[in-house]
């Protein structure tokens, strides 16, 4: 820990006083408390409720709005669930992190010292073979992975099936993709009920689901052993290129392209 890391909060007292009296006293306490009542007050609250999910973590946190302004980025909150030790906490393009722009201010400064941020994934153009470089890729960056995987595979086929079936039973398919996508341990029985009744009226989303079950098995019951890891992924592999179905087969050639960055030289 720093030496110094009570500094800050008193240079802060010290200009309140300065520039507003002793009213300053007040501004810097509400300063002080600013952080703890909205992230834990509002963003435990709200942040498990409304909003959007980047990726399928294993807390139902969501983002309140993709521009973390208020709260130091705390509004992003599934990705600071997704990836607790990241100074970073905007993922996507369009997402803004006010507290990881002073953070670079900070850094440019040397006053601050990036320690880690969120894994970017690494991919060869044209790499058709799995390796073990390959496999440390995949679990490195396994929950984008699984947000490609709703993207590009469980998003268009659900599109595709629906457009197949009947009348009858299409309100059963209501919000599929999130249904299909959604962290098993976070769906309630009546979840379960409508998965099944979706599966029943299509083979293909049921491949495709159970894909995406088995997917993320590998790393759960692998990642300690590279090797094992490797083999499990290859199997998946070579079962998701048989599997007929386009989306799929497609995705598995994607996979074969995560690799590790090399080195910085």
């Amino acid at each position: 820990p720093s030496r110094y890391r009570l500094l800050g909060v008193a240079i802060m007292a010290v200009v309140d006083l300065l520039l507003f009296g002793t009213i300053g006293i007040t501004i810097w306490a509400i300063q002080m408390m600013w952080i703890p009542v909205w992230a834990a007050g509002v963003v435990n609250g709200l942040g498990h409720a409304v909003g959007y999910r980047n990726f399928e973590c294993r807390d139902a946190a969501t983002n309140l709005v993709p521009w973390g302004i208020l709260i130091g980025g705390e509004e992003l909150h599934n990705n600071h669930h997704t990836y607790p030790n990241s100074a970073k906490l905007s993922v996507k393009k369009w997402e803004f992190d006010l507290g990881w722009a002073w953070i670079q201010v900070f850094s440019f400064l040397r006053l601050a010292k990036v320690q880690r941020v969120a894994p970017i994934a690494h991919r060869v153009e044209g790499k058709g073979n799995l390796d073990m470089d390959t496999a440390m890729a995949i679990l490195n960056n396994r929950f984008q992975i699984m947000a490609q995987y709703r993207k590009l595979v469980i998003g268009p086929l659900v599109k595709q099936e629906l457009a197949k079936v009947d009348h009858s039973v299409r309100h059963q398919f209501h919000r599929a993709k999130r249904l299909l996508s959604r962290e098993t341990s976070l769906l309630e029985d009546r979840h379960h009920a409508r998965i099944q009744n979706m599966l029943e009226h299509s083979q293909a989303l049921k491949v495709i689901y159970e894909k995406r079950l088995a997917l993320q098995q590998i790393w759960v019951k692998t990642s300690a052993n590279g090797h094992d890891m490797l083999a499990a992924i290859k199997e998946w592999v070579h079962e998701a290129e048989a599997s007929g179905i386009q989306s799929l087969r497609e995705f598995a050639d994607q996979l074969k392209t995560y690799s590790l960055r090399p080195a910085a030289v």
